[in-house]
């Protein structure tokens, strides 16, 4: 299915759920029910994966620099912020700083902000030793709480700084419609990893 047809669909389904849980109500509470529904606005956005051939819009996620520190993340295993950025300077030129994860270290995220349509997150990464990889999870949040833990994979890292694959979390759109609101990020490494710069694709926004 393509990205245009998956939006389609998805856009589809929730207007009906919307049209279905507000028969009753007037039509012109539906523009403010819609986005209470399927999430995102989540900010400004820009292609910065495209010179590696990826035209998906991402917007820059909270602390996801480690320029300040790591304001919001909780941090176990020794893993901490170094000196250090990656060479790309993603988010900027004026950067200097990274996530260190020594092996078996964790790394969970704030709260960051999640959409019906966010297919996607994806940050850069090194292992000095060539040997790393990162296990991805999603914890997605409601009202009431924690609704469900989504494995987004593991990602092996080389020896030299590169893009990682693109983490899906379709696993937790299907949360949305029962009042997921935010998801955080949750990253476990094998092996010594550096990380910098996390994205996340704000589908809907486009």
């Amino acid at each position: 299915m393509t990205r245009s047809s998956l939006r389609l669909l998805v856009l589809c389904a929730a207007a009906a759920l919307c049209a279905g849980s507000a028969a009753t109500a007037k039509a012109s509470l539906l523009p403010n029910l819609l986005p209470s529904l399927i999430g995102g606005n989540c900010g400004a956005t820009s292609t910065v994966f495209s010179p590696w051939g990826d035209e998906r819009s991402y917007y820059f996620t909270a602390s996801g620099g480690f320029e300040s520190g790591a304001p919001g993340w909780t941090l176990t295993g020794g893993a901490q912020v170094v000196p250090g950025n990656d060479p790309f300077y993603l988010h900027g030129r004026a950067d200097n700083s990274s996530l260190l994860l020594p092996s078996g270290a964790t790394a969970t995220s704030p709260s960051l902000c999640f959409g019906l349509l966010d297919p996607g997150l994806r940050f850069v990464a090194v292992s000095p030793s060539g040997t790393g990889s990162v296990h991805v999870q999603l914890v997605a949040h409601g009202l009431l709480g924690v609704l469900s833990v989504i494995d987004g994979g593991t990602v092996q890292v080389g020896s030299t700084w590169a893009p990682t694959t693109v983490f899906s979390t379709l696993g937790s759109q299907l949360d949305v419609p029962v009042g997921t609101k935010t998801i955080q990020v949750v990253l476990t490494s094998s092996g010594d990893v550096q990380i910098d710069d996390l994205y996340i694709d704000p589908f809907l926004m486009k």
